[in-house]
């Protein structure tokens, strides 16, 4: 079944500013502060209150695995997907976006019903299918996902090449630092 661990930690390294890690920034997306991709808008009230401004590192990503593991992880069914690949890549998009879209994507790539939710149908689906072919299907739906809410809303077009990125970027990557663990 799918690590979590391993998978958070090429989460957190998506997410922190390579060349100050741990920095909290604004990226002016109306979400306020962000740390290690949580923000102020939808993470504060589970978070230490420190975490936006003087929480030691080691002490912020232990607090960001945990939200992640609650908000995320957990409703992915991530410890019932059978490849780290695609559950890594299920759950970039759903940090970036939300499970329920990365969700839909997913079921629309199994061709089961789109309700956003991961359900037993859809896990039997998914680890019943070649991951590595699950994993292209599903990244070029994410990508074409991106593509499309840019055009709907201009205003999100300067983030675009990031979302592409992001989706393009592939697990496990072998140069991850080791201080997310």
């Amino acid at each position: 079944m799918a690590q979590f661990e391993s998978i958070i930690q090429w989460i957190l390294y998506q997410e922190d500013d390579k060349r100050i890690p741990g920095k909290t920034v604004d990226l002016g997306d109306g979400a306020g502060l962000t740390r290690f991709g949580l923000t102020q808008r939808w993470h504060q009230s589970e978070l230490p209150i420190t975490f936006f401004s003087t929480l030691p590192f080691k002490d912020a990503v232990t607090s960001a695995k945990i939200v992640y593991r609650n908000h995320y992880w957990n409703f992915l069914d991530g410890d019932l997907i059978s490849a780290d690949k695609v559950a890594a890549s299920l759950m970039s998009f759903a940090v970036n976006d939300t499970v329920s879209i990365a969700v839909k994507t997913l079921q629309s790539v199994l061709d089961v019903d789109q309700d956003g939710h991961m359900g037993p149908k859809t896990l039997a689906e998914l680890n019943s299918k070649d991951p590595d072919m699950v994993v292209k299907l599903f990244r070029a739906g994410w990508i074409e996902f991106y593509q499309q809410d840019a055009r709907i809303n201009p205003s999100k077009a300067r983030f675009l090449e990031g979302w592409i990125n992001r989706a393009n970027f592939s697990y496990p990557y072998a140069e991850l630092p080791s201080i997310y663990e």
